[in-house]
């Protein structure tokens, strides 16, 4: 047999910061990313500068118009789009466009899909893909009935029973995942209890993807986690114990620049891990230009604040440092300590080169702010 042709993908963004020269294009890069790891090729790029956006298109008509004749003349099958869209302006792009469209959320959910592999991650999966699909059914389902109502004199038809039964169906099936992911959490509780109940530390690891969280978790644990250069291969937490010094490691889901915070939500097991541990590692990728780790930080640090993280149990941890110089590994860990007030410990997971120091840093860290409650994790 052969290979099975990927979606040809046209992607379109929409720049409303006129002013910013740079930061768009590290946003744009990732995207790409996140689009290639879903599966798609990549045939064409858009880029729209506007300040306003508009309401029913996101993009301007004109914009739409010039994608529309790319669609067309490039056999494009899929338009993944940058910016966050509502479930109107989804609806009318399609309309206008003709192939199916997807926003952010849907690319990083199409992600998750191809890594998911075990229950709870694929639980956690379908409740994000319920929550978005459901106001974007009331819009299309919705329109529809009004084209028809117009041919019927009184009462209601059979598209309008199909339509409310529709959506009857999602909010069941919402209730029924959130119910069975409540039992999963309820378990995942009892498990937590009895490792506070051990009075070990419990340190879990944080931040964007690919910045060496699993390298460093199997550094640091024995373990033999998959590594790979992939998007969120982990979606479930995994634990393990570390008998020298004692401590309980936690490796969980990864962070990606504009991760929107629906999204994140709907995988509450891994939020009550970062909750319920007494230390995070927000481990960084040194090898990033300066630019895109300043933004990975600022980013994993605003999830991290929603997530109702304190800041006081935050140890950055500056990854790869065997493959920068030494002197810009210093400057990392400057601009960490003036911008964010956090410190921070230079390591290389591949060479376990200053692991002894990165423990030790843990310890004192923890000796300072004590164990975290069993009920600050409460979702």
């Amino acid at each position: 047999m052969g290979e099975i042709a990927l979606k040809r993908a046209l992607v379109a963004m929409l720049r409303q910061k006129v002013h910013d020269h740079v930061e768009w294009t590290l946003h744009l890069e990732e995207f790409l990313r996140l689009i290639e790891a879903a599966g798609f090729d990549i045939i064409e790029t858009v880029l729209q500068t506007r300040m306003r956006v508009h309401g029913g298109y996101m993009f301007g008509r004109g914009k739409v118009t010039e994608i529309a004749a790319l669609v067309a003349l490039e056999d494009i099958d899929v338009v993944a789009v940058y910016n966050v869209l509502s479930s109107m302006q989804k609806h009318n792009l399609q309309k206008e466009l003709g192939v199916p469209v997807i926003d952010r959320y849907e690319v990083v959910l199409q992600v998750f899909d191809r890594e998911a592999r075990d229950r709870v991650s694929k639980l956690q999966l379908e409740l994000a893909r319920l929550q978005k699909s459901y106001p974007f059914i009331k819009v299309t389902e919705s329109e529809r009935l009004l084209k028809e109502r117009p041919a019927r004199r009184g009462g209601r038809g059979p598209g309008e029973y199909a339509y409310h039964a529709q959506l009857r169906q999602v909010r069941k099936r919402i209730a029924k995942v959130t119910s069975e992911l409540a039992r999963y959490r309820l378990e995942h509780q009892r498990r937590r209890q009895k490792r506070y109940e051990l009075k070990v530390p419990m340190v879990c690891f944080v931040g964007c993807y690919n910045a060496g969280k699993t390298s460093l978790f199997n550094a640091l644990t024995g373990a033999d986690k998959e590594v790979s250069d992939r998007p969120f291969t982990t979606l479930a937490s995994k634990w393990s114990m570390a008998t020298n010094p004692e401590m309980f490691f936690v490796d969980t889901i990864g962070f990606a620049l504009d991760l929107d915070p629906e999204l994140i939500s709907a995988f509450q097991l891994n939020l009550d891990d970062m909750r319920g541990s007494d230390i995070l590692l927000l481990v960084v990728d040194l090898s990033d230009p300066v630019e895109l780790l300043k933004m990975k930080i600022k980013s994993s640090l605003e999830i991290l604040k929603e997530t109702g993280i304190d800041t006081e149990r935050i140890l950055v941890v500056l990854n790869k440092v065997d493959l920068i110089a030494r002197e810009l590994a210093a400057e990392a860990a400057s601009f960490i300590q003036d911008d964010y007030g956090l410190p921070s410990v230079l390591v290389s997971a591949e060479t376990e080169w200053n692991l002894d120091e990165l423990t030790r840093r843990i310890r004192r860290l923890y000796n300072d702010v004590g164990a975290i409650p069993l009920s600050s994790v409460s979702g």
